[in-house]
Protein backbone atom coordinates (compact mmCIF):
# COMPACT_ATOMS: atom_id res chain seq x y z
CA UNK A 1 0.00 0.00 0.00
CA UNK A 2 1.38 3.61 -0.96
CA UNK A 3 0.53 6.13 1.31
CA UNK A 4 -0.54 9.58 -0.19
CA UNK A 5 1.39 11.24 3.19
CA UNK A 6 5.14 11.18 3.09
CA UNK A 7 5.02 11.09 6.82
CA UNK A 8 3.68 7.67 7.58
CA UNK A 9 5.90 5.16 7.53
CA UNK A 10 5.05 2.02 5.60
CA UNK A 11 6.01 -0.19 7.56
CA UNK A 12 2.51 0.27 9.52
CA UNK A 13 1.20 -2.62 7.38
CA UNK A 14 3.70 -4.62 9.43
CA UNK A 15 1.62 -4.16 12.91
CA UNK A 16 -0.63 -6.50 14.15
CA UNK A 17 -3.21 -5.55 16.53
CA UNK A 18 -1.63 -8.15 19.12
CA UNK A 19 1.26 -6.42 19.23
CA UNK A 20 0.25 -3.02 19.75
CA UNK A 21 -2.30 -4.64 22.33
CA UNK A 22 0.81 -6.33 24.10
CA UNK A 23 2.87 -2.80 23.55
CA UNK A 24 0.05 -0.61 25.74
CA UNK A 25 -0.49 -3.07 28.38
CA UNK A 26 3.72 -3.55 29.11
CA UNK A 27 3.35 -0.11 29.26
CA UNK A 28 0.47 0.07 31.92
CA UNK A 29 -2.96 0.96 29.69
CA UNK A 30 -5.91 -1.34 30.92
CA UNK A 31 -8.24 -3.14 28.31
CA UNK A 32 -11.09 -2.15 28.59
CA UNK A 33 -13.34 -4.62 26.05
CA UNK A 34 -14.91 -3.75 22.69
CA UNK A 35 -16.08 0.07 21.83
CA UNK A 36 -19.82 0.23 22.44
CA UNK A 37 -20.32 1.86 19.16
CA UNK A 38 -18.03 0.09 17.02
CA UNK A 39 -16.72 -4.18 18.43
CA UNK A 40 -13.94 -3.96 16.15
CA UNK A 41 -12.24 -1.62 18.41
CA UNK A 42 -10.91 -2.37 21.65
CA UNK A 43 -10.44 1.02 24.26
CA UNK A 44 -7.50 1.09 26.21
CA UNK A 45 -7.43 3.35 29.38
CA UNK A 46 -4.67 5.43 30.38
CA UNK A 47 -1.71 4.24 32.70
CA UNK A 48 -2.10 5.74 36.53
CA UNK A 49 -4.52 8.67 37.18
CA UNK A 50 -4.30 10.28 33.79
CA UNK A 51 -7.25 11.53 33.58
CA UNK A 52 -6.48 14.47 31.02
CA UNK A 53 -5.36 11.35 28.46
CA UNK A 54 -8.21 10.15 26.33
CA UNK A 55 -9.01 6.86 26.40
CA UNK A 56 -7.45 5.43 22.88
CA UNK A 57 -9.45 2.72 20.73
CA UNK A 58 -7.21 -0.21 18.99
CA UNK A 59 -8.40 -1.28 16.01
CA UNK A 60 -8.12 -5.31 16.09
CA UNK A 61 -8.78 -6.11 12.48
CA UNK A 62 -6.22 -4.27 9.92
CA UNK A 63 -7.93 -5.64 6.63
CA UNK A 64 -9.38 -2.22 6.02
CA UNK A 65 -8.32 0.75 5.02
CA UNK A 66 -9.86 2.88 7.56
CA UNK A 67 -8.78 0.77 10.24
CA UNK A 68 -5.27 0.95 9.16
CA UNK A 69 -5.68 4.69 9.21
CA UNK A 70 -7.04 4.45 13.11
CA UNK A 71 -3.51 2.33 13.71
CA UNK A 72 -1.99 5.40 12.57
CA UNK A 73 -4.10 7.08 14.26
CA UNK A 74 -3.47 5.36 17.69
CA UNK A 75 0.43 5.48 16.66
CA UNK A 76 0.75 9.27 16.91
CA UNK A 77 -1.28 9.63 19.58
CA UNK A 78 1.36 7.40 21.66
CA UNK A 79 4.05 9.46 20.53
CA UNK A 80 2.83 12.57 21.11
CA UNK A 81 1.70 11.25 24.59
CA UNK A 82 5.02 9.50 25.57
CA UNK A 83 7.29 12.34 24.11
CA UNK A 84 8.57 10.53 21.49
CA UNK A 85 9.16 10.11 17.69
CA UNK A 86 5.85 7.50 16.03
CA UNK A 87 8.77 5.99 14.34
CA UNK A 88 10.37 4.85 17.29
CA UNK A 89 6.74 3.96 18.92
CA UNK A 90 6.11 2.27 15.59
CA UNK A 91 9.71 0.14 16.05
CA UNK A 92 9.07 -0.76 19.56
CA UNK A 93 4.63 -2.23 18.49
CA UNK A 94 6.79 -4.20 15.75
CA UNK A 95 9.54 -5.68 18.19
CA UNK A 96 6.16 -7.21 19.56
CA UNK A 97 6.23 -9.50 17.34
CA UNK A 98 7.13 -13.35 17.78
CA UNK A 99 8.69 -13.51 14.08
CA UNK A 100 12.21 -11.32 15.20
CA UNK A 101 14.82 -13.13 17.21
CA UNK A 102 15.67 -12.09 20.66
CA UNK A 103 19.22 -10.20 20.97
CA UNK A 104 22.21 -12.40 20.78
CA UNK A 105 22.74 -11.30 24.76
CA UNK A 106 19.71 -12.99 25.95
CA UNK A 107 17.97 -10.03 26.94
CA UNK A 108 14.77 -10.79 25.09
CA UNK A 109 14.25 -7.55 23.46
CA UNK A 110 14.60 -8.29 19.52
CA UNK A 111 16.79 -5.61 17.81
CA UNK A 112 15.43 -2.70 15.48
CA UNK A 113 13.46 -2.60 12.31
CA UNK A 114 14.43 -0.90 9.66
CA UNK A 115 12.63 0.44 7.01
CA UNK A 116 13.58 -2.18 4.64
CA UNK A 117 12.16 -4.55 7.31
CA UNK A 118 15.63 -6.41 7.84
CA UNK A 119 17.19 -6.27 11.80
CA UNK A 120 19.84 -4.51 13.57
CA UNK A 121 21.04 -5.08 16.04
Amino acid sequence: MKFRDPWIDPRIVQVKSADAQAYLQRRGWKPLGPAPADPNLLLFDPPGDADDHPLLPLPVDLSQDADLQRMVELITELALLEGRYAGDVLTDILQQSSNLPPLPNGSGQSGAVTAAGSERV
